[in-house]
C-alpha cells in the first residue's frame, strides 16, 4: 500500500499558458493589421485567416474587448494577434 504524504499533487507553481505578448502593428485606416515587428524585423500580413471578436466580464471596472485576427505573414506563418480595444494596444496571442 502506497503511504498518503498529505500533500497536494503537483509539480510546482501554476504558470499561465499562452500569455499575450506586446507586438508593434501597423494598421490601415480600420485598424487591421498590415505589417508586424517581429524583433525588430518587418513581416508583411499576406492575409486575414479569420477574425473574431470577444466582449467579456462587462460588469468590471476594465471589461475585456479584443478583435483578434488569424494572420499569414511572408513566409507563410500563421500568427494570432488581437487589438485591445480599450486601449489601442496590439498582442500576439502565445508570445
Amino acid at each position: 500500500m502506497v503511504k498518503n504524504s498529505r500533500t497536494a499533487p503537483g509539480v510546482g507553481p501554476i504558470r499561465p499558458l499562452n500569455l499575450p505578448m506586446p507586438i508593434s502593428v501597423e494598421e490601415d485606416p480600420h485598424h487591421r493589421p498590415v505589417v508586424l515587428d517581429q524583433k525588430g524585423r518587418r513581416v508583411k500580413v499576406d492575409s486575414v485567416e479569420d477574425l473574431w471578436q470577444i466582449d467579456e466580464e462587462w460588469w468590471r471596472d476594465t471589461p475585456i474587448v479584443r478583435t483578434y485576427y488569424e494572420l499569414t505573414v511572408q513566409g507563410g506563418r500563421r500568427i494570432i494577434v488581437f487589438r485591445d480595444q480599450a486601449d489601442g494596444r496590439w498582442y500576439r496571442q502565445g508570445g
